[in-house]
């Protein structure tokens, strides 16, 4: 079986030379204000690429209730071949994203873990596969796995295996950087909008004090009072008396 390679296959440089240049044209494609499927895809392109028996990839992640889906794909296949492991909760890509474990297969292999993918996998050209976590940042992330499938019957070598798992580990690092990028961000916006909503409130009870000559408790239980009878969020409440306010003046 060709998994069962020497990993000195690996030690030739043009391999590691390409994974270098592919890290770095993605890294230089990683924008933490786009969508990260986009960075996805060019790392299945990479993936297939640097992978001599790949023919396509993917990427797989499960959402927090653990609900698998296909974010990245180099083509129409792929995603058929994942639906099927999805269907049935088993295949590669399943267990190399919760398990965190490496899964490789040849045609044998496949066929005696999983009978029933390997036999419509090759509807699809596919009778090997290689599934490769992406790394657990932090607890809590998402997980998620690349997949790689070929045509061949023998499997792919474990110099892939290995060149494969170090591009993967080193774009997934990348990954949770723009994901961590992207939280900051967001609640950065969060604490904006809540500032924002505190400056309103905060004005609305200083007409209510001007207005009913009560102190800034009194005026604020004015405010939460109408927001409930009304079912109307506080902030809302705190615009709406500012805007009759206004009107009136004019």
């Amino acid at each position: 079986m060709s998994c069962e390679a020497p990993v000195s296959v690996i030690g030739g440089f043009p391999p590691l030379d390409a994974a270098a240049e592919a890290l770095q044209d993605l890294y230089r494609a990683l924008n933490p204000a786009e969508h990260i499927d986009k960075y996805l895809n060019r790392l299945c392109e990479h993936a297939v690429e640097l992978i001599d028996d790949a023919d396509m990839a993917g990427v797989t992640i499960l959402d927090e209730e653990g609900t698998p889906s296909t974010t990245a794909r180099t083509s129409r296949e792929v995603a058929l071949v994942d639906e099927l492991q999805y269907r049935s909760g088993d295949g590669p890509c399943i267990e190399a994203a919760e398990s965190s474990e490496i899964v490789v297969a040849d045609r044998i292999a496949a066929s005696e873990r999983w009978p029933g993918l390997a036999s419509e996998a090759r509807r699809f050209g596919v009778q090997s596969f290689l599934s490769i976590p992406l790394p657990p940042l932090e607890p809590g992330a998402r997980a998620g796995a690349v997949n790689v499938y070929g045509s061949r019957s023998d499997g792919f070598a474990r110099s892939e295996v290995a060149l494969m798992n170090l591009f993967t580990t080193a774009a997934g690092y990348a990954i949770g950087s723009t994901e961590r990028y992207r939280g900051a961000r967001q609640l950065a916006l969060q604490l904006e909008r809540a500032l924002e909503s505190r400056a309103v409130i905060d004005q609305a009870k200083g007409v209510l004090m001007a207005v009913h000559g009560v102190d800034a408790d009194a005026a604020f239980e004015m405010l939460v009072d109408k927001s409930q009878r009304t079912n109307t969020k506080l902030r809302v409440v705190a615009e709406d008396l500012l805007a009759s306010v206004r009107i009136t003046e004019i």
